[in-house]
């Protein structure tokens, strides 16, 4: 299964705004090209980048787009002797014998980067311990389609305010180190402490091999407005998820997670982060608020009153190797006179909660945000039917080998790390995802498969939909995509629980497939084959309507359109279609 052919990408119409309607240049491969065509042209172009193995590109220095909006996307014709033409365009910080870069990305204005194969290495395989983006300007948008990083390392730096970050649809690898239990460096982390994230939209990404706190604001007492976290899959990773504790308005949904939070957690490490009182009990969705924040840079009273969090739907699975560590280490601390009260930490504590090295009653009790889920007294507050025993039973069988290794390093890296014993060397243990054998080369493809085949798991989501990266199963994802708008309603607005259905887009799907847009690229009109009659719309990339045809005759002029990429939406009898297309 190639992932970057079955994503689909008429979302982009209501979610996040991708290319804007301007000529594609296609870049040449090699060193420095893309540098040199950016520096030409700035934004007057939308960057194209060759597909295929032989669509290699290497950075000579940083790119930043000071004052102009940069958009660079893959797509472009692989040579026809390729050795590999499935492989998305390559961009990597530097070329052989070189020292990758502090990131790849300066970023000070807009930025879209779309079906692009990010190394974020040396070609001999030196990790960048830096970011792959830092984003320095104010109310940045950020948009990260259908792209590959591998190795992501620190995917994105925020020293800028407010910034708008759309990751969709995306396959995040190796975003961590494994030298230490807990390693210092986090994998999305806006450490600005005078503004929050004003939008954080994560969905249908794939995440593989994390350290700590995947998505954090280092604690600091500022209020971030909106988090999305809907239908991703995360795959061994070492602790915590969410640590932005100000957000406004949060959504952790339909999440799939395997061998996640695998170190056990220590009551004593929570006392006096964010408000947390000394003997408190932690959890991976770090929600508790602040008495007071800052907002664009002014201080406000705030509380719990003032939020919205809603956690549902998420499947949480460990492997029983992990469940043993824990035992092991609590029995091994009691022997050596050490503190033994190591527990796991769920999403959130609610009563259904698996009480996992603690008693449940207590983590009810000492946990901040448990009455408040728990009480009913705050309809803003929602955590229901999340499971945590459902094994999605990955079609690859490499996912739980790499899991089994994983758990053989937790205890001994666990014991160097926080006890200072001398032992098992445990970065024997490499648990990455590693299929080329060399982080420096994008030579495997495709690099993952998320499928898998427990029936329990592929009907869990509020939609009756797979849990976790919908990608993964392009029939339920099609079906998603046409209902979206309803789906995000139902949970967003109306912050309902309930299972919504969506059976109805079944037929959808089947016309969906029948219906092509020609030519396209389009120069005057274009055609729509496989319908008859019905409304058509036409949208530029950021969503802005630019045509509407109440009853299709036969063909759709688009002379007054500049070049750039378009979406088409058809409807009839109350069917609705969504396809792009090019003008030329």
């Amino acid at each position: 299964m190639k992932k970057i052919t079955f994503l689909l990408l008429a979302c982009m119409i209501s979610c996040v705004s991708f290319v804007s309607a301007k000529e594609i240049l296609d870049v040449e491969p090699g060193t420095g090209t893309l540098n040199a065509a950016i520096k030409q042209y700035k934004g007057d172009r939308i960057y194209r980048l060759q597909d295929g193995y032989n669509g290699y590109y290497a950075l000579d220095e940083i790119i930043t787009n000071e004052d102009f909006e940069l958009t660079i996307i893959g797509g472009g014709t692989p040579d026809a002797d390729d050795p590999h033409p499935e492989i998305p365009a390559t961009l990597q910080t530097s070329g052989t014998g070189g020292v990758p870069f502090s990131y790849m990305f300066q970023v000070f204005s807009n930025i879209t980067l779309q079906g692009i194969y990010f190394v974020n290495a040396s070609t001999d395989g030196v990790f960048n311990t830096q970011f792959f983006m830092c984003i320095e300007g104010n109310n940045v948008r950020v948009n990260i389609d259908n792209c590959v990083l591998d190795p992501a390392g620190n995917p994105i730096h925020s020293p800028g305010g407010s910034p708008k970050i759309y990751l969709t649809n995306n396959l995040f690898n190796r975003l961590t180190a494994q030298n230490a239990s807990v390693n210092g460096p986090v994998n999305f982390f806006f450490p600005n402490q005078e503004f929050g994230v004003d939008t954080l939209y994560v969905e249908n990404n794939t995440f593989v091999g994390l350290s700590t706190s995947v998505f954090s604001d280092n604690c600091a007492p500022v209020k971030s407005n909106f988090t999305l976290i809907n239908h991703n899959t995360f795959i061994h990773h070492m602790s915590q998820i969410d640590w932005m504790s100000n957000q406004e308005k949060f959504f952790f949904t339909n999440n799939l997670l395997y061998d996640c939070h695998v170190i056990p957690y220590e009551k004593a490490w929570v006392g006096g982060w964010d408000n947390y009182p000394a003997g408190s009990v932690s959890e991976l969705l770090w929600s508790h608020p602040s008495a007071q924040v800052k907002e664009n840079g002014v201080m406000i009273d705030w509380g719990f009153d003032k939020m919205t969090s809603y956690v549902g739907y998420n499947i949480e699975f460990k492997n029983q190797a992990f469940l043993d560590n824990l035992d092991n280490l609590k029995a091994w601390c009691a022997a050596e006179g050490k503190p033994n009260t190591f527990y796991f930490q769920p999403l959130v504590w609610t009563d259904d909660a698996p009480a996992r090295g603690i008693e449940l009653s207590e983590a009810l009790d000492k946990n901040p945000q448990a009455k408040i889920y728990n009480s009913g007294d705050h309809p803003t507050w929602k955590a229901v039917s999340n499971k945590y025993d459902i094994n999605p039973n990955f079609t690859d069988s490499r996912i739980k080998e790499h899991s089994d290794i994983m758990a053989k390093w937790v205890v001994p890296a666990m014991k160097k790390d926080y006890f200072s014993t001398t032992g098992e060397d445990f970065t024997q243990y490499n648990w990455y995802w590693d299929p080329d054998g060399n982080a420096g080369q994008n030579e495997t493809w495709p690099l993952f498969d998320g499928s898998y085949t427990n029936e329990t798991a592929k009907t869990f989501s509020i939609e009756s939909l797979p849990a976790g990266d919908l990608n993964w199963f392009p029939e339920a994802k099609a079906q998603w995509l046409k209902n979206k708008e309803a789906i995000e309603d139902h949970m967003i607005n109306q912050l309902r629980t309930d299972k919504i259905d969506i059976t109805d887009g079944v037929e959808s799907n089947k016309i969906q497939q029948k219906v092509n847009i020609y030519p396209n690229p389009v120069q005057g009109s274009f055609r729509i084959d496989g319908v008859v009659d019905g409304a058509v719309t036409v949208y530029d990339a950021t969503g802005r309507l630019v045509k509407s045809v109440q009853q299709y005759e036969g063909s759709v002029s688009v002379d007054n359109l500049v070049q750039g990429l378009y979406f088409v939406k058809f409807e009839s009898n109350g069917i609705h279609i969504t396809q792009k297309f090019i003008k030329k």
